[in-house]
């Protein structure tokens, strides 16, 4: 199968501090994979340099065969890339279906000077969004009353109205309690199954990703060191000791 997303020798360097070194990865339409490792880990700033957001020092990213690295992230999205980050990025003086409209305005590229036109625009699709991520009742609330998961729901909306092929996602279930971060994952992978979406995202929560990711790769220092199974990532002793606490030494072992 043609992979949908192709990272090869991907490095970013800050002075002497390598941020990300060597990382090579391929992902497959409809795969939901995770990226784990400890803060630090070069995780965020792989994300940037996929998403356009950071220049890589040297490597390149590769989607659908045509080379994405040097493009803006407006281009990328465009391109069928979507994200969400750790902090959710959402517009508070709107109401949760004006943030859907103009995400869905924004993706048609769709500009209006007078927000009173705007509003009588994309309603359909941004009420069919908010249905999908189970936000429609709230479709007439201020984005500002939000508890903090329904504002997750609210930024997954707004990166659905692209209809990416690919989302990224940074830390989806930071901050939420465990019941919101099972239900916000499952419905995060019920989309993906249904669209074909593929899904990247990195995450602190072990119960979330070895229940949702269908394999998993791991960073330590800016270097891929495992990429597999969630169970065989689980049972690596190099992951063991950088990630889950074994107080080894990743490259010792390595070297062993």
């Amino acid at each position: 199968m043609t992979a949908l997303l192709q990272v090869t020798h991907l490095a970013r360097h800050y002075g002497a501090l390598r941020a990300v070194e060597d990382v090579s990865f391929d992902l497959a339409p409809g795969e939901i994979r995770a990226l784990i490792g400890p803060n630090g880990a070069g995780k965020s700033t792989l994300f940037k340099m996929l998403m356009g957001e950071t220049r890589p020092t040297a490597g390149t990213v590769s989607f659908e065969g045509r080379r994405i690295t040097g493009l803006r992230p407006a281009q990328i999205c465009r391109r069928g890339v979507g994200r969400t980050f750790q902090i959710t990025g959402t517009w508070p003086s709107m109401t949760v279906l004006e943030n859907v409209q103009t995400a869905c305005l924004a993706a048609r590229r769709r500009t209006f000077s007078l927000m009173g036109y705007a509003r009588r625009q994309e309603v359909a699709p941004a009420r069919a969004l908010l249905g999908i991520v189970g936000m429609a009742e709230q479709a007439e609330r201020p984005a500002a009353v939000l508890a903090y998961g329904d504002l997750k729901r609210l930024e997954l909306a707004i990166a659905l109205a692209n209809d990416p092929k690919l989302l990224l996602m940074d830390e989806p279930t930071a901050g939420m309690a465990a019941t919101e971060r099972a239900d916000l994952m499952n419905t995060v992978t019920g989309i993906a199954r249904d669209r074909g979406m593929t899904i990247l995202f990195t995450e602190h929560d072990m119960d979330v990703v070895f229940a949702h990711a269908e394999s998993v790769m791991v960073l330590d220092r800016g270097r891929l060191i495992a990429h597999d199974t969630p169970d065989a990532v689980r049972a690596d002793p190099r992951v063991q000791a950088v990630y889950l606490g074994t107080g080894l030494d990743a490259a010792a072992l390595d070297d062993a």
